[in-house]
């Protein structure tokens, strides 16, 4: 996904995406292509290892950069302090961003300086609906929800610059916007990750060199959440596969570094750490792995060694799942937050805006503590107030219906196999397993959508969807049971976890030995 691609074959590459057409527009658009006199081209489309990509620019990180920018006018409307990333202000490491009327405003981080305005293409300036920030970048949206994008926001400011691009190849699709209304506070947000390492879920420990960029949104009813990857296709075919089955309603969301963080309107959080890299659907970066024995090798010292090196421990899949937030013992509004703290994925600290004893501020804690803490700060609360019940978990309480997609199909020696709301998002899927003798098994199905390089449509339709993924019969106790061990000898090479490629469309779930010109295994129709 890091390669170079030749100017010539570049521009075959982008001329065949066009010819297809532009991905279709989400509801709120309203203009057909973003503002002209945001340039094109910026550091964004730099491959990796160049600096300022995988690793932010040297240089002087002192206050005295922000100088070369000029003061805001006027302090009003800009606030005292930055706390929170949302979709009116923002922070990384080195700079704090806040947006008042439609333009942007940046000083040093945790300063008292003076608020300075940031140089913005005159078209866009001043008419910016909303603004996430993320380590070393930053995207604004127009209000008919185009992005665009500002890099190297760990430099000096003399260095950051603009682009309108937005999808593949290579960050050179011509824009795209966010699904998600920029009207509405919360329901999308900007991830970059430049960790150093990840741990999987088998719980080895992976080095991180190239970093990702993934933009994440709430559509529909709250319970989808789509990604955008500026190397992907420009669509909205990608999708995070929500807690609780895909059927949890998030009333807010917001990610750092590749770590998703959600609430619904009670307050229930989740949080998760997934990309298309921690997913292992890109094996460009990455060797990955179904299997749990046999799979330790020896600690790579970096993400190319680990790539090549067949001595080194892959990537253990599935990717994890989401881990259920402690509720937070006060009050709480829908004003969320993420952000790195230190140099793995694991690093992060979650804030929620709220009020504790008649005093407002925030709540915070670290991604795996057990326990918030509460920071006053006397600032208005800018979200919308919950009313959820601190010691109780109501996350089932609002649910999205299931998705009626049932598939069932045959299996070779008199077996089959089906499967109950399928959704085709989430990482692993209960399936039942059943013998001739009618003895039924819980078993699992695995999957992670596949790399595509030209757009499709969302969620399930005509078109197959390939996916890899694994048969997981481990929670059907194949020790215990002779005629299980005999199908897996005779049809699954003896494995209780067993590696496929899936094909899903609307009607038909395919699944066959993964590898080349391999025959199906089963072909579930819907029913």
């Amino acid at each position: 996904m890091f390669g170079r691609i030749a100017p010539a074959a570049g521009a075959a590459a982008l001329a065949a995406v066009v010819a297809l057409g532009l991905a279709a527009a989400p509801a709120h658009a309203d203009r057909t292509q973003p503002l002209a006199c945001v340039p094109p081209i910026g550091t964004n489309q730099l491959i990796p290892p160049l600096p300022g990509i995988v690793t932010p620019l040297p240089g002087d990180k002192s206050p005295r950069v922000f100088d070369v920018l000029p003061p805001a006018r006027s302090g009003k409307g800009l606030p005292a302090a930055v706390h929170l990333r949302d979709g009116t202000a923002g922070f990384n490491s080195f700079v704090e961003i806040a947006l008042r009327n439609g333009s942007l405003y940046a000083r040093a981080r945790n300063s008292s300086g003076p608020w300075r305005k940031v140089n913005t293409p005159s078209c866009l300036d001043g008419k910016i609906a909303a603004v996430s920030v993320n380590n070393n970048m930053l995207v604004a949206l127009d209000k008919h929800g185009w992005m665009y994008s500002l890099d190297n926001l760990l430099a000096a400011p003399a260095t950051w610059n603009w682009t309108r691009l937005w999808g593949g190849p290579i960050w050179l699709w011509p824009g795209l916007q966010v699904p998600a209304d920029p009207s509405k506070d919360h329901t999308w947000s900007l991830s970059h990750r430049i960790s150093h390492s990840f741990t999987d879920p088998a719980g080895n420990t992976h080095p991180l060199t190239a970093g990702l960029v993934q933009m994440v949104a709430l559509t529909g009813d709250g319970s989808r959440i789509v990604f955008l990857d500026p190397w992907l296709p420009a669509d909205y075919s990608y999708e995070i596969g929500g807690p609780l089955g895909g059927r949890f309603i998030s009333e807010s969301i917001s990610s750092s570094g590749s770590v998703t963080f959600v609430m619904n309107r009670y307050g229930d959080m989740y949080t998760r750490a997934y990309d298309l890299d921690f997913a292992g659907s890109n094996h460009i970066p990455h060797r990955y792995t179904w299997q749990r024995r046999g799979i330790e090798g020896q600690q790579s010292t970096s993400q190319l060694q680990e790539r090549f090196d067949p001595r080194t421990t892959p990537v253990a899949l599935p990717a994890k799942d989401w881990t259920h937030q402690p509720k937070i013992p006060g009050e709480v509004t829908t004003r969320i937050s993420i952000h790195d703290v230190g140099p793995a994925v694991e690093d992060r600290e979650l804030r929620v805006e709220g009020r504790r004893n008649g005093r407002t501020g925030f709540w915070h804690k670290r991604l795996s503590a057990t326990a918030w803490t509460f920071t006053a700060t006397g600032d208005s609360l800018s979200g919308r107030v919950l009313t959820g019940d601190p010691s109780t978990d109501q996350s089932s309480l609002t649910l999205a219906p299931p998705t009626g997609v049932n598939f069932a199909g045959a299996l070779p020696d008199g077996w089959k196999i089906s499967a109950t709301d399928f959704d085709w998002a989430q990482t692993t899927h209960p399936m039942v397993l059943t013998s001739p003798t009618g003895r039924a098994y819980p078993v699992k199905l695995h999957t992670t959508d596949g790399l595509r390089f030209l757009p499709r449509g969302a969620g399930l339709d005509a078109e197959p969807r390939t996916m890899d993924g694994a048969l997981d019969l481990r929670g059907a106790h194949p020790a215990q049971s002779a005629e299980l061990r005999g199908f897996m000898k005779r049809n699954l090479a003896g494995k209780d976890i067993f590696e496929v490629s899936a094909q899903v469309s609307r009607d038909r779930l395919v699944l066959s030995p993964a590898g080349l010109l391999t025959s199906p295994l089963t072909s579930l129709q819907r029913r």
